[in-house]
């Protein structure tokens, strides 16, 4: 009897969770130049993330490789190539996550370039000024990812001044999932805008932030974020950060991995 009221209850527990779920809802921590200028630092634990999404990406502590976030569980993809599931105390200094609910679904069926796949998502954002998120999962011809070693000493410079240091693998024929968000470009500075990926293979061995892809046959699945919500760090590294050192353009060399 006991158990079965124990498996009643945790029934009645999902569901009421279910029920108070907010879908396609945009929340970041931290801020985009902030982190890319080097504050790497952690400071939202994995817990703390969890509940506000179950699909984005990040950076984990210190800059020790890249973050994905799928179905509700957190990836670290290290400068080793190793890919591990991150412990809930593990923290965080930037992370881009919603729970995710498709609104749009098309397929790709024929080989496309990282140019050709994101002209064919082109076709369903029909908002200039809107925020989504997409999930591409499937087979990929080729998948090249790039993940950085983490930071030792301070002062700890900006991302753009270590592309030197960050390790790119090149993945062939591989089955995953990945997942980023097309963002606006008033929000530049403030969060990445335009496209932003990461990929996670469908064993969970690979990922890594993408730098570039080719799609062989691929399921697109794209939500329409309706809300955002950004949580600014409190700690003393942030609160006396000076954004006047962000240097324009480091974004780009960040995202392209190109200095």
């Amino acid at each position: 009897m006991k158990t079965l009221f124990a498996l009643f209850f945790s029934l009645l527990t999902l569901q009421l969770n279910a029920q108070h779920k907010k879908y396609n809802q945009f929340y970041q921590y931290g801020i985009a130049d902030a982190f890319l200028a080097g504050l790497y630092h952690g400071t939202l634990t994995v817990k703390e993330m969890k509940p506000h999404g179950d699909f984005g990406l990040g950076a984990p502590d210190m800059l020790d490789g890249e973050l994905m976030i799928l179905n509700g569980k957190v990836y670290q993809s290290r400068s080793t190539g190793v890919t591990t599931v991150m412990p809930d105390t593990a923290k965080v200094p930037l992370v881009l996550t919603t729970n995710f609910k498709a609104d749009t679904v098309f397929y790709i069926n024929t080989v496309a370039d990282k140019k050709g796949t994101f002209a064919q998502i082109d076709q369903y954002l029909t908002k200039a000024n809107g925020l989504y998120a997409i999930r591409i999962t499937g087979d990929f011809a080729l998948v090249k990812t790039r993940a950085f070693p983490p930071v030792e000493k301070e002062p700890f410079l900006p991302l753009a001044s270590m592309l030197d240091r960050q390790k790119f693998f090149t993945t062939e024929n591989v089955s995953g999932t990945l997942m980023g968000f097309k963002l606006p470009s008033y929000l530049n500075s403030v969060t990445i805008a335009d496209y932003h990926f990461h990929f996670l293979s469908a064993d969970k061995t690979k990922g890594g932030h993408v730098t570039d892809v080719k799609v062989t046959r691929v399921k697109v699945e794209i939500a329409n974020l309706t809300g955002m919500n950004i949580e600014i760090p409190q700690d003393a590294y942030y609160q006396n950060f000076d954004f006047k050192t962000v240097k324009k353009g480091d974004a780009l060399k960040a995202e392209t991995g190109i200095k």
